[in-house]
């Protein structure tokens, strides 16, 4: 099952909040309107969220309009093939999804009051997961989902890329550090290596791809290192030698391979450190490999949205799309 993330609850939210909005129409698709409201709330809530807080570009704002208005088109188009289609939801991947979602919250309470924040109700809630996941179902039949990349289609990437590796002795990874404050004994020490011990478990038991693990691994890094730069930069250790760092780090990160967390050791005689190694330019496949693993996903990725592009463009010569305002008309509209 996909994982539900908080963008779900936040198009569902803007989505919930304009069912009743009198905002005037600027796209219709198949008979139905998509106001400007609409548009803009969610607009709004996605620049909040990709933000963080911080202001964003009017060049990026542009692009998630029209990311925003590409998905309401692309939504309407595939709601009216459904009902075409006559697909009925499978009740109990409702239940499952639903239920899954809902273990984000405290309670069911909170769960139903965060919907009450939106206007919206559980059968509300129930109805947009339903239609989320019909949607889902007609996609996969049209564009089945991409394969995982073989050991064979790495290996043939390397093969055809790996003239462009610049092969050198330099890495790049993520640090956490705990300061030793004057005077600390020995089993104070060994309890902030447990310390990074238990936190490196935790990182290691999600077993998620590379990409995702040095993610996890840099907020980690940016709550608990101790680190002065670790709140701002994550810990992230861009390409370096590792004997710029002293003897003593250069030997606890030899062996790693990309993607390992070191042991816990001391450095300086005043910080414990660990060291997740995110990067080795040695020129081997083996350092290379977790990077390609993430390349061909993403190019499967952009291919498969290249091709529900398509076939949305398919059903925009069934379903009339017709665009209203051209503030509200991406340059590479769907059906345009």
């Amino acid at each position: 099952m996909k994982i539900i993330s908080y963008v779900f609850l936040l198009a569902f939210s803007a989505y919930a909040q304009l069912l009743s909005g009198g905002n005037f129409d600027v796209i219709k698709v198949n008979g139905v309107g998509i106001s400007q409201g609409k548009i803009d709330s969610l607009v709004k809530q996605f620049a909040l969220a990709q933000g963080q807080g911080q202001n964003v570009s009017p060049e990026t704002m542009s692009q998630i309009r029209w990311l925003v208005v590409n998905q309401l088109v692309g939504q309407e188009l595939v709601k009216a093939e459904i009902a075409k289609q006559g697909l009925k939801a499978d009740a109990k991947k409702t239940d499952s999804v639903v239920a899954v979602f809902k273990k984000q919250f405290p309670n069911d309470a909170a769960f139903k009051q965060e919907l009450k924040k939106s206007g919206s109700t559980e059968a509300d809630f129930r109805k947009y997961v339903e239609n989320q996941l019909l949607a889902d179902q007609l996609l996969e039949k049209k564009i089945p989902y991409p394969k995982e990349p073989t050991d064979k289609d790495k290996k043939d990437y390397w093969e055809k890329h790996k003239n462009e590796a610049i092969k050198s002795d330099t890495i790049g990874g993520i640090k956490i550090v705990l300061n030793i404050a004057k005077g600390e004994n020995a089993q104070a020490i060994q309890d902030k290596k447990d310390f990074l011990k238990g936190k490196a478990a935790e990182a290691r038991m999600a077993k998620a791809n590379l990409m995702v693990l040095m993610e996890q691994f840099a907020i980690m890094a940016a709550r608990i290192s101790e680190d002065p730069n670790a709140s701002k930069d994550g810990g992230i250790m861009k390409k370096f030698l590792p004997k710029t760092q002293g003897e003593t780090f250069a030997g606890a990160v030899k062996n790693l391979k990309v993607g390992e967390i070191s042991e816990p050791f001391v450095l300086d005689g005043n910080k414990v450190m660990m060291f997740m190694l995110t990067e080795k330019n040695d020129g081997k496949y083996e350092s290379y490999e977790h990077e390609i693993d993430y390349i061909l996903r993403l190019e499967s990725e952009r291919n498969r949205q290249m091709a529900t592009k398509d076939y949305l463009n398919q059903l925009s010569k069934i379903y009339k799309v017709q665009y209203l305002n051209k503030d509200y008309t991406p340059p590479e509209a769907i059906g345009k």
